[in-house]
């Protein structure tokens, strides 16, 4: 009986998850390789938007400490 419990829970609980989703798109090639090649560019994206916002910050704070004009 408890063990009839427990095991409707942990399907209840996997089902929950989304692991049959995961599944679906880990066997599918094609929709895993347009995810991940999607996934690649957004990362590139946000890492180049970020890095510029943090020269900026850089560029800032050496003119406002050593006083240099970059223009």
């Amino acid at each position: 009986m408890e063990y009839d419990k427990r095991i409707e829970t942990l399907l209840q609980a996997l089902e929950e998850s989304g692991i049959r989703q995961l599944a679906h798109v880990m066997n599918d090639r094609k929709r895993l390789l347009f995810r991940s090649f999607l996934s690649g560019i957004f990362r590139g994206l946000g890492a180049a938007i970020g890095f510029s916002v943090l020269g900026a910050f850089a560029l800032l704070i050496i003119k406002w400490v050593f006083g240099i004009d970059f223009s």
